[in-house]
């Protein structure tokens, strides 16, 4: 079973969020469901969504929202990937933006646990879903992955690429971009980066 989430700009002015589901392997597809529909009329025009299957098999996606001049994540669930559950707030702040900064974040599940990374202003934050953010750091092009209770999550920082830890800070490049995270079968992280005009990869344990 294969589902995606993607940024719609079809039909009437302003972005939407909408999914679909595959049961052939990505052969054919379900016709596009709305994930959801902002009472602003639009959602984040660039951000990326996150997908992951939650503790007791659900959906989860999760968004960078325009609400009443703020850009925050929200998760939202569902159980048969048409009908979606209202939409969740993440952290308690707040980011008033009249632009997008094109940082999606990141989404991973490991056991029961659900967690989301993401960045306000120049924060980067981890929050579970109704509970308080806390910040981990600063930087931007934010990306989390879990194993087990451990905790990971790469971002760019200036120029530098950096990699957190459950809070021990290290540097993988003096110079990159769009840092991403693959949780390995054996433990540990694949993660890979852009630099140089090239995509440079390392594993992390």
């Amino acid at each position: 079973l294969l589902y995606a989430a993607w940024l719609d700009k079809r039909g009437a002015k302003g972005t939407k969020l909408f999914s679909a589901r595959s049961i052939e392997g990505g052969v054919t597809w379900s016709m596009n469901t709305a994930v959801y529909l902002s009472p602003d009329g639009t959602i984040c025009e660039c951000c990326h969504p996150s997908l992951a299957i939650g503790p007791s098999g659900e959906l989860l996606v999760m968004w960078r929202n325009a609400l009443n001049g703020s850009r925050d994540m929200y998760l939202s669930s569902s159980r048969d990937g048409i009908t979606f559950a209202a939409p969740l707030k993440l952290g308690n702040g707040t980011w008033k933006l009249t632009a997008c900064p094109m940082d999606g974040g990141g989404l991973a599940v490991s056991g029961a646990k659900i967690l989301t990374a993401w960045r306000r202003e120049s924060g980067v934050f981890l929050a579970e879903p109704g509970r308080p953010e806390r910040q981990i750091g600063a930087g931007k092009d934010i990306a989390l992955a879990l194993i087990g209770e451990k905790t990971y999550v790469a971002w760019v920082d200036g120029t530098k690429v950096e990699v957190w830890v459950d809070g021990k800070l290290e540097q993988l490049a003096d110079g990159g971009a769009f840092p991403s995270l693959l949780a390995l079968p054996g433990g540990g992280v694949l993660a890979a980066w852009e630099e140089d005009g090239a995509i440079q990869i390392r594993r992390v344990p």
